[in-house]
């Protein structure tokens, strides 16, 4: 039993993670994190794609942005199933500001040209390094509706100003950390959920406690209703109902401006939400 872990270590141990391969495009660029005098931040090459309804890209833009974390209006967490097996999902969180500026940041696989994403061979061996991708959310949601045709929900959570902060602060950080120190992914030790839930814990020990969802990221966002922090108040299927976004993406859509987007998203969620609670 020793020589069976010692082999299936070894490639962790021996192999070393690389910013320095011949990625796919949409992961071409690692996110740079530059604090600022004022207390802001520059966060360059956020990822600020537009696509076709074939889903390929029609525009491969990066920008930097300077982020005011005392401008920070909320945190959303953004679920992304991909699968009919309703425990396997993608997750993220998403951070709006006063201006209306949404910018997700999202935990991924790196996958080099021609590398497909295989989540077994990923459990066993060092086969991906991962990334905090941070992109706008007319990028993301745009992405996901046609380049990878999912479903979207958007979940709203209930923190108060200093914890959304504290968060940002913390996603931020780590973002910083990866861009200097790449590290490789894992299907069940570090992946788009569980990476995120040890980010917020820093925050606050365990403020996101050890659950099956940090394997199953299909099963987050109820596990984060049954702590408190999507919909208080509100049972869980009228909030995964208010939060499913993918049919309000396409008239947001045609805002080119990401920020305009955003807020066209939001406007209608918001329209969404009134008439499903006059019915």
């Amino acid at each position: 039993m020793v020589a069976v872990a010692l082999v299936l270590a070894a490639p962790w141990l021996l192999l070393a993670p690389s910013h320095d391969r011949d990625w796919q495009p949409v992961y071409g660029r690692v996110a740079q994190v530059t604090p600022l005098p004022d207390g802001r931040v520059r966060l360059s090459n956020i990822r600020d794609w537009s696509y076709a309804p074939d889903g390929q890209p029609t525009a491969q833009t990066w920008i930097a942005r300077d982020l005011d974390p005392a401008q920070l209006r909320r945190v959303w967490f953004v679920m992304e199933p991909f699968s009919k097996n309703p425990a396997i999902a993608h997750t993220m969180l998403s951070f709006e500001f006063a201006d209306g500026a949404a910018y997700v940041a999202s935990v991924e696989a790196r996958r080099e040209i021609g590398e497909p994403y295989s989540a077994l061979r990923a459990a066993l061996l060092p086969t991906h390094e991962y990334l905090w991708v941070w992109t706008t959310e007319r990028d993301a949601y745009g992405n996901s509706t046609w380049f990878t045709e999912d479903a979207l929900y958007l979940y709203a959570l209930a923190l108060t100003p200093a914890e959304a902060r504290a968060i940002l602060r913390e996603v931020l950080a780590d973002t910083a950390d990866v861009a200097a120190n790449p590290r490789w992914y894992h299907t069940l030790a570090a992946n788009c959920t569980n990476v995120l839930a040890r980010t917020v814990n820093k925050t606050r020990p365990d403020a996101v406690p050890l659950d099956v969802a940090w394997l199953l990221p299909g099963y987050a966002d109820s596990f984060l209703h049954r702590l408190g922090y999507i919909a208080p108040g509100r049972d869980f299927t009228t909030a995964e109902t208010a939060a499913h976004i993918t049919p309000l993406i396409p008239a947001a859509y045609t805002a080119p401006d990401p920020t305009a987007f955003s807020r066209r998203l939001r406007a209608a969620m918001a329209a969404q939400d009134t008439s499903a609670t006059s019915r």
